[in-house]
């Protein structure tokens, strides 16, 4: 029988400005600040935590201590370095209490579904087909969330739900042309249907998230997607920029071609028409002996469009994701030409340009990542 964390959380909830109003929320930071330190798979003794952050030794024993009664972490040894004195207590985090229920909805014809511990690692997964109507695609969502609440016997801390199109700070979303959805509350539904907390993000932002922990990039570092569509998603500063109307990253529908081929959503020369992954195998199947210039080219292409932002931001590196034939290395050579020739100035260098090889799981554990920092800093408030 499953159980979960019986409480909700509100965005302006972990906002810095609350933060430095509510006095209880010291010790919110505290323990965000140890779980990052420790996230994913970190182990540092509880004395070398402290120093980190910044807190006495009594403060660190009395935060540690409630992480680990809280089964956030958990002690796995004594610090075996040399030096006098009473040994401190090597600390992980537990994996064997809590586990997220993961959704990725970001394909048109199956959602994907997942559990997972609090180090990010998949437990299980399930996949359902999508559904046509908007009924359906309820019904197909709560039965995944339910299918996967009912195969662990593990508490659960929270959902997370990843899909392309513009999400805002309620979980509703405003606008997703590839499920066909407007003004659907998503966070709502969910949480009437389980009683489990909901947090809702793009696919693409949450995808820079996975690349952030899992992968190579950095917290300055922005992520694009070429697929059936092309996205973008940004870290600046170690924080993903949502942007003034959570649409920051939605680039394919940029006019980068006045007088391009006509896009699926009726304007002329969007990002999209130019070179999405549909219409790059289309010019290579009606030019299969200019393949690799196809390639370079949609990369100079690329490479010329976003070098003015990456230029401006002082990004330091730029993951590409998408099919390895399709981002290979023509493409790649392509982007890394036009940011040299545009960025590098003597006093800028252009960013490191590479393929995101993090694989179909990219999605489900970037928003597996999101839930468990948001969630595990306030999950005392849950349970008290």
């Amino acid at each position: 029988m499953w159980q979960c964390l019986c409480f909700y959380l509100a965005e302006e909830e972990m906002s810095n400005e609350l933060m430095k109003k509510l006095p209880s929320d010291i010790r919110v930071n505290n323990i965000s600040a140890i779980f990052n330190l420790l996230f994913p798979t970190i182990q540092m003794p509880r004395v070398e935590l402290g120093n980190k952050i910044g807190l006495s030794r009594m403060a660190t024993s009395e935060v540690t201590g409630e992480m680990i009664r809280d089964h956030i972490l958990r002690e796995v040894g004594d610090d075996m370095r040399e030096g006098r004195g009473k040994r401190s207590k090597v600390l992980a985090i537990d994996t064997s209490y809590w586990r997220v229920i993961v959704l990725d909805l970001s394909d048109s014809y199956a959602f994907k579904g997942a559990i997972m511990d609090l180090c990010g690692s998949i437990i299980k997964r399930i996949e359902v087909s999508s559904g046509n109507t908007d009924e359906e695609k309820v019904n197909k969502i709560i039965e995944l969330c339910h299918n996967l609440a009912s195969a662990t016997e593990r508490n659960i801390l929270g959902i997370g739900v990843a899909l392309a199109g513009i999400v805002n700070k309620d979980g509703t979303v405003v606008r997703s042309v590839r499920l066909n959805l407007t003004d659907f509350p998503i966070k709502k539904i969910i949480e009437d249907a389980t009683g489990i907390p909901t947090i809702v993000s793009h696919d693409t932002s949450v995808s820079l998230v996975a690349e952030r922990f899992f992968g190579r990039a950095t917290e300055n570092s922005m992520l694009i997607t070429v697929s059936g569509g092309v996205g973008a998603s940004l870290y600046i500063n170690d924080k993903i920029v949502s942007g003034s109307t959570f649409s920051a990253g939605e680039i394919g529908h940029i006019i980068v071609n006045p007088d391009g081929d006509v896009c699926n959503c009726g304007r002329r020369g969007c990002l999209e028409s130019v070179l999405s992954e549909p219409i790059l195998r289309n010019r290579i199947a009606e030019n299969p002996e200019n393949r690799d210039k196809i390639l370079h080219d949609a990369g100079c292409t690329l490479g010329r469009i976003m070098s003015v932002p990456v230029g401006l931001l002082n990004l330091h590196d730029v993951a590409i994701y998408g099919a390895s034939d399709i981002i290979c290395q023509s493409f790649l050579d392509g982007m890394r030409e036009e940011f040299h020739n545009n960025i590098s100035n003597g006093y800028c260098e252009p960013p490191e340009v590479y393929r995101c090889s993090q694989g179909e799981d990219l999605v489900l554990r970037g928003q597996g990542v999101e839930v468990i920092r948001k969630m595990v800093p306030i999950i005392h408030r849950g349970i008290a």
